[in-house]
C-alpha cells in the first residue's frame, strides 16, 4: 500500500517561522549589544576590512533597540554615549580601533601634559592610540617615558610582543623622520620638533597603562656651527645659501674685526679664518664652491686633484679649476687616469655621481666642451688657451683622491682635440660635438684622434646630427690616416668610413651660418666601433691513442677578445677528453691570454690491474697548432687502498723548495694528496733520491720553459703499504747542507700522520742535525714525537714529545732514521724544518789500534831489552863457570875470585896430552854405536883452584890459595851407583856451549839413565866448524878439556 503526503506551507505557518527567526536574531543582537562612551578629547574610529555583507557594526538608536544603523566603519565623537552591536560572531578578529587625541603646546607648556589612554575602551580589539603634537615654530617638545623606558629598533623590525611605539616628526627643513620603539629599554627621553605624531599599537586584551608619557615644551635654542678654514695659495672658497626660506646666515671673523654675517661668504686669504653658521645644520641651506687657478708656461702650476679639500665634507661641493695655456694659440692638456673617461650628455648623471664638465672660455661666453664620466675610452683632452674643469660632489660623499695631470699642450688652432683609444673588444664608443645639443660655433673646428687596436677594423656611424644654413663654404667632415697621405672629406649626409684599417683622425669644420629666422645650427652625435680583422686558426687535437690524457684551455681574463670554438660551438673554456678527437677554432687569441693545462691519470684500484715495473712521467707531445704553450701538467697517481706511491727522480735527485733553497730552475714539481692536502714543492739537484707516500697523489710540473723539454721527471712505481704516511730517502752531500721539512710546511702535518727520513751518510762521515724551525701544538689526543735512530740499531738515540724540552742540535755518528709523528691538535700546529750537515769523523778505532800496537811494540822492546840483559849476564856468568863431574865424597865449587884469568884467556881447559883411546868424537857421527867407552885418563892433570874438602857454599878466605900439585882421582866407575858411561867425547860437545842433559837433570850431577846425548846450548855464539886436521900435526892437536 503506498501512502503519499503533500505538505504545503500556509500563510499562518510562514508567519510563525519568520517570527521565530526574528526572535532568534533579536536574541543574538541583544547578546552582542554594548555601551561605549569615549572620554573627552578622544575620537574613536571603529572599522573592519571585511565586506559589509559579512560583518558590520550597528548603532542602536531606540530604547528597545529596534532602530539599527549598520556600517563597516563607525566614528564616535568625544563624550558620546552610544549603544553598539556587531552582526558577526567574532568581532575581535574582524574589527580594529583607532583612538585619536590632540595635544597642543605653547613655548613653555602642553595641554594635556600627559599621554593618557582609556584602557577599558574596546579592550578586546586590536587598538592604536594616536597623539598629534603641535607647538609654535622654534619650539622643542620632549617626551619622558616611565622608568621601564623604551628600546629603539629599526623601521624594518617589529617588537616581539607587538607592543610598539612609533614617533613621526617633521624637521625644520621639511624632512620627515620616523623612529620606532619597543617597551623596556634604555631610552627615557625623546626630543621632538614642533610638529610630531606619537602612536602606540597593541593587540586585543593587552593591558595598557592609563598614562604612557609626559610631554614638555620649551623654546628652541639655536645652535651654530663653527670651523676654522685656511684656503691654499691660488684657491678661493665661495659659500652661498641656496634655500631662500632659510634664515641661517654665515659669518666670518678675521683677526680682531667684528664678525660679518650674510647669505654668502668668499674666502681668498691664506690665513686662518673663523667661519660660523647661525643654524645647527647649515649643510641643508648652503653650498660650497672651491676654485683653484692653474697657469701653464713650460710646466703647469698644479694638477687637478679631486677630494683634496678636507673642509665642508657634509656640504654639497663644487670643485672648479681655472686653466690657462701659455699663449692664445696653445692648449692645455688634461691626461685622465686609467681606464679613461667617456662622454655623456650634460643632462645625464654618472654612475658614481661624479660628473666632470670641461668648458672653454671665449669672448662670446662659456663654451661647453663636454660632460665626462669615469671608465671610458677617452685618454686626454686638449682645450685651446683658457678654460675650466668642474665636478660636483654630493654632501657626505667620500671621494678617493683622483689626480688628472695638467700639461701645457701644443699649438692646435682648434677648439679642442679629443684623444680616444678604442678598446679591443666589440663595443661602440659614442661621442658628441662641442656644445651638444646646442650649436657648434660658426666657422670653427674640432678634432678627434682615434687609436685603433691592431687586427681590428673601424667603422664610423653618425647617429644624430643637425645641419646649419651656410652663408659661406659648407660643413666638412675630414678623415686622415695616421702615418699616411690618405685623406678624404665628406658631408654629413655621405656614407662614413666602414671596415677601415689603422688609426686615424676625424675633423669637424663648421661654416659661416645664417642665423636669420633662428634656424638650427651644427650638432653631431656619432659612434665609432671596431671589429676583428684577423684570420682564425684551426687545430685538430687527437687523443684517441691517449686514454688517460685530458687537455684544458681557458681564458686568463674576462676582458679577452679571444674567440674559441670546439666543434663549431663557442666556448669560454675547452676540455678535450681522453680518447676523443676534436676540431678547435681560435681567433685573436694571443698566448698570454690563454692558459693551457694537461692532466693524466695513472694507477689502478686492484693490484692485479696495476702496471708492472716503473712508469716514467714524461711530457706528452702536443699539436703545434695550439695557440699557447703548456702551462702545467698534472699526473693523478691512484693506488689501491693498501698501496704506496714511490716517486724516484728519473735523472737527478731532488730538493724541497724551502725558504733557504727556493726553486728557481726551469721547472718545479708540486706534490699533493688527491684531497688537496699539499705535500711539498720539489726541484732538481738536491739530496732526495726517493719519496714514498701512502696515499693517492697528484704531481704537478710547472716549468718555466716546458714547451721545449721532453725529459721525464719521475719514475713512478706502486708498492705495498708502508708503516709511515711519508718516507723520504736522502743522501746529504759534503759541503752542502740538506734542508728538509715536514709535509705541507710551514703549515701543519695532517693529524695522526707520520713522516720519516732515511738519511744515508758517506763513509767516514757523521751528521749534525739542526732543528732550525719547530712548531709544536697542544695535543688533545696522543702526542707528537721526534725520534732519531741509527740504521741497524735497536735503540733510539733521541726521542722527544711536545711536552718535553727540545734540543736545537744533535750529532749522529752513522746513517740514521729521522721520524716525526703528529697528534690530534687541540690548538697550534706541528711542523719541523731541519738542516743536516756532514762532518768528518775522527778515526778513534785507528787511534786505539795504533796506540795498542805501539804499546805492544814498546812492551816487546822492553822485554827484549830485559831478555838481552839477562842473556848477556848469563853468558858472562857461564863464561866464568865450567861443567864438572863430582864423584862421591866432598864436593866443591871453585870460587870465582880465585881464578886469575877467565877461561877464555887461560889454559885451565887444556890437557897436556890425551890418549887416542879417549878420543871418541868420531862415535858421535855413527848413530849405530851404543857401546861403552873405556874410561882412561891421562897421567897429567892440571888441578882446579879450590879446596876439595871445603863444603859447598862455604867461601874460602881471600888470602887462601888452593892446594896445588895434589892428584885426586875421580871415583872409579865401579864404585858409582850407575853403570859405566861412555866418556864424554872430545868434539864439538866439548865446547862451553854444550852440556849433557843427563848430567844436569839430577841433584848429584850423575847420569840418570842410559840414552842419547841431549844438547843444551849455554852460549848464544854459534859454534864454528872445526877445521880439518893437518896430517903432520894430528898427534900434536890440542883438545878442549871437559871437566
Amino acid at each position: 500500500m503506498e501512502i503519499r503526503t503533500n505538505m504545503k506551507f500556509s500563510k499562518t505557518n510562514t508567519a510563525l517561522l519568520l517570527g521565530t527567526i526574528v526572535l532568534l536574531v533579536s536574541g543574538i543582537s541583544e547578546c552582542q549589544q554594548f555601551s561605549v562612551s569615549p572620554e573627552a578629547g578622544a575620537t574613536v574610529i571603529l572599522g573592519t576590512s571585511l565586506p559589509a555583507e559579512e560583518c558590520r557594526v550597528c548603532r542602536v538608536g531606540a530604547v528597545n533597540g529596534s532602530e539599527l544603523a549598520c556600517t563597516s566603519t563607525l566614528t564616535l565623537q568625544p563624550d558620546e554615549n552610544v549603544i553598539l552591536q556587531y552582526n558577526c560572531s567574532s568581532p575581535h578578529e574582524a574589527f580594529t580601533v583607532e583612538i585619536q587625541k590632540t595635544i597642543e603646546c605653547t613655548k613653555d607648556s602642553c595641554s594635556p601634559a600627559t599621554g593618557e589612554t582609556q584602557p577599558s575602551l574596546f579592550s578586546d580589539l586590536k587598538r592604536t592610540f594616536i597623539w598629534t603634537l603641535t607647538g609654535p615654530p622654534e619650539t622643542q617638545l620632549g617626551l619622558d617615558f616611565p622608568v621601564d623606558g623604551l628600546k629603539k629598533i629599526e623601521p624594518s623590525e617589529a617588537c616581539p610582543d607587538q607592543y610598539q611605539f612609533t614617533v613621526i616628526s617633521t624637521q625644520p627643513g621639511g624632512d620627515v623622520r620616523t623612529e620606532m620603539f619597543c617597551r623596556n629599554g634604555p631610552v627615557s627621553h625623546v626630543d621632538l620638533p614642533d610638529k610630531a605624531t606619537v602612536s602606540l599599537q597593541v593587540l586585543g586584551k593587552e593591558d595598557v597603562n592609563p598614562t604612557l608619557f609626559e610631554i614638555t615644551s620649551k623654546p628652541l635654542v639655536k645652535r651654530s656651527r663653527k670651523m676654522v678654514v685656511a684656503p691654499e695659495l691660488d684657491t678661493t672658497i665661495n659659500i652661498k645659501r641656496v634655500v631662500e626660506e632659510s634664515d641661517c646666515t654665515v659669518c666670518s671673523n678675521e683677526g680682531s674685526e667684528p664678525p660679518q654675517c650674510s647669505e654668502s661668504l668668499k674666502l681668498a686669504s691664506t690665513q686662518n679664518i673663523s667661519v660660523d653658521f647661525t643654524c645647527p645644520q647649515p649643510q641643508d641651506s648652503f653650498t660650497v664652491e672651491i676654485i683653484r687657478d692653474i697657469e701653464c708656461t713650460e710646466t703647469c702650476s698644479g694638477d687637478i686633484v679631486v677630494g683634496e679639500f678636507p673642509h665642508f665634507a657634509e656640504f654639497n661641493r663644487t670643485f672648479t679649476w681655472y686653466l690657462k695655456a701659455p699663449s692664445p694659440l696653445n692648449a692645455f692638456q688634461l691626461n685622465f687616469l686609467e681606464p679613461g673617461m667617456k662622454q655623456v650628455l650634460s643632462s645625464e648623471s654618472c654612475p658614481d655621481q661624479l660628473s666632470y664638465n670641461i668648458i672653454q672660455f671665449q669672448r662670446a661666453g662659456l663654451l661647453p666642451i663636454g660632460t665626462f664620466c669615469r671608465n671610458g675610452a677617452i685618454t686626454n683632452v686638449q682645450v685651446l688657451y683658457r678654460g675650466q674643469v668642474s665636478v660636483e660632489v654630493p654632501g657626505g660623499m667620500e671621494v678617493e683622491p683622483d689626480t688628472f695631470k695638467v700639461l701645457p699642450g701644443s699649438e692646435i688652432k682648434k677648439l679642442a682635440v679629443v684623444n680616444v683609444k678604442l678598446p679591443a673588444r666589440p663595443v661602440a664608443t659614442e661621442l658628441f660635438s662641442v656644445n651638444y645639443p646646442n650649436d657648434f660655433p660658426d666657422d670653427d673646428l674640432m678634432m678627434w684622434d682615434f687609436t685603433v687596436p691592431s687586427n681590428y677594423n673601424y667603422s664610423v656611424e653618425f647617429l644624430k646630427y643637425s645641419a646649419p644654413t651656410c652663408l659661406k663654404k659648407g660643413v666638412v667632415v675630414e678623415y686622415k690616416r695616421k702615418g699616411g697621405r690618405y685623406t678624404f672629406g665628406s658631408k654629413l649626409t655621405d656614407t662614413q668610413p666602414q671596415d677601415q684599417q689603422g688609426s686615424f683622425t676625424m675633423s669637424l669644420t663648421n661654416c659661416e651660418t645664417d642665423h636669420r629666422g633662428n634656424p638650427p645650427g651644427l650638432s653631431l652625435n656619432f659612434q665609432v666601433s671596431v671589429i676583428k680583422s684577423s684570420h682564425p686558426t684551426l687545430c685538430t687535437v687527437d687523443l684517441q691513442n691517449e686514454p688517460d690524457l685530458t687537455i684544458n684551455i681557458e681564458k686568463t681574463t674576462t676582458e679577452s677578445l679571444c674567440e674559441m670554438k670546439m666543434d663549431g660551438v663557442l666556448k669560454d673554456k675547452i676540455t678535450v677528453l681522453p680518447g676523443t678527437s676534436t676540431k678547435l677554432f681560435f681567433q685573436d687569441c694571443p698566448s698570454e691570454e690563454l692558459l693551457l693545462t694537461i692532466s693524466k691519470t695513472i694507477g689502478c684500484h686492484k693490484w692485479e690491474e696495476c702496471p708492472v715495473g716503473g712508469t716514467l712521467l714524461n711530457l706528452p707531445a702536443l699539436p703545434q697548432c695550439l695557440p699557447a704553450p703548456m702551462e702545467s701538467i698534472t699526473w693523478r697517481l691512484n693506488v689501491p687502498e693498501d698501496g704506496t706511491v714511490d716517486l724516484l727522480p728519473s735523472t737527478i735527485s731532488l730538493r724541497q723548495s724551502l725558504p733557504s733553497q727556493k726553486c728557481n730552475r726551469i721547472y718545479s714539481v708540486l706534490v699533493a694528496e688527491t684531497d688537496g692536502t699539499p705535500f711539498g714543492e720539489f726541484c732538481p739537484k738536491g739530496p732526495i733520491s726517493k719519496v714514498q707516500i701512502h696515499a693517492n697523489v697528484t704531481v704537478t710540473v710547472a716549468p718555466r720553459a716546458l714547451g721545449r723539454s721532453r725529459a721525464s721527471f719521475f719514475n713512478v712505481t706502486f708498492s705495498r703499504e708502508i708503516t709511515e704516511s711519508y718516507i723520504f730517502t736522502l743522501s746529504p752531500k759534503v759541503g752542502s747542507p740538506a734542508v728538509v721539512s715536514t709535509p705541507n710546511w710551514p703549515d701543519s702535518m695532517r693529524p695522526y700522520s707520520t713522516a720519516s727520513w732515511i738519511v744515508l751518510l758517506p763513509p767516514r762521515y757523521a751528521a749534525e742535525v739542526f732543528f732550525t724551525n719547530l712548531s709544536l701544538p697542544k695535543c688533545s689526543y696522543r702526542h707528537t714525537s721526534i725520534r732519531v735512530q741509527t740504521l741497524g740499531s735497536l735503540e733510539e738515540m733521541f726521542s722527544r714529545r711536545e711536552d718535553e724540552e727540545h734540543v736545537d742540535k744533535l750529532s749522529v755518528p752513522d746513517s740514521f732514521y729521522l721520524n716525526t709523528s703528529n697528534c690530534l691538535p687541540e690548538e697550534g700546529e706541528f711542523s719541523l724544518l731541519s738542516k743536516i750537515t756532514l762532518k768528518k769523523k775522527s778515526n778513534t778505532l785507528l787511534a786505539i789500534i795504533l796506540g795498542t800496537v805501539g804499546g805492544l811494540l814498546l812492551l816487546m822492546l822492553i822485554v827484549l831489552a830485559a831478555v838481552c840483559v839477562v842473556i848477556r849476564k848469563k853468558k858472562k856468568k857461564m863464561a866464568e863457570q865450567a861443567s864438572i863431574y863430582i864423584p862421591k865424597g866432598n864436593i866443591f865449587r871453585p870460587p870465582d875470585g880465585n881464578f886469575p884469568k877467565s877461561r877464555g884467556n887461560n889454559d885451565s881447559h887444556v890437557y897436556a896430552s890425551i890418549e887416542d883411546t879417549m878420543v871418541y868424537g868420531h862415535l858421535l857421527q855413527n848413530p849405530a854405536y851404543n857401546g861403552p867407552v873405556t874410561d882412561k885418563y891421562g897421567d897429567v892433570f892440571r888441578p882446579v883452584d879450590g879446596d876439595p874438602r871445603s863444603p859447598i857454599g862455604v867461601e874460602k878466605a881471600s888470602g887462601a890459595s888452593p892446594e896445588a900439585d895434589v892428584y885426586r882421582p875421580f871415583l872409579d866407575p865401579s864404585q858409582s851407583m850407575v853403570p859405566p858411561r861412555p866418556h864424554t867425547p872430545v868434539d864439538r860437545q866439548g865446547s862451553l856451549g854444550f852440556v849433557d842433559r843427563r848430567m844436569v837433570d839430577n841433584e848429584l850431577n850423575t847420569f840418570k839413565a842410559n840414552g842419547d846425548l841431549t844438547p843444551l846450548r849455554l852460549s848464544t855464539i854459534e859454534p864454528q866448524p872445526e877445521p880439518e886436521p893437518e896430517p903432520d900435526l894430528a898427534g900434536d892437536r890440542e883438545e878442549e878439556d871437559y871437566i
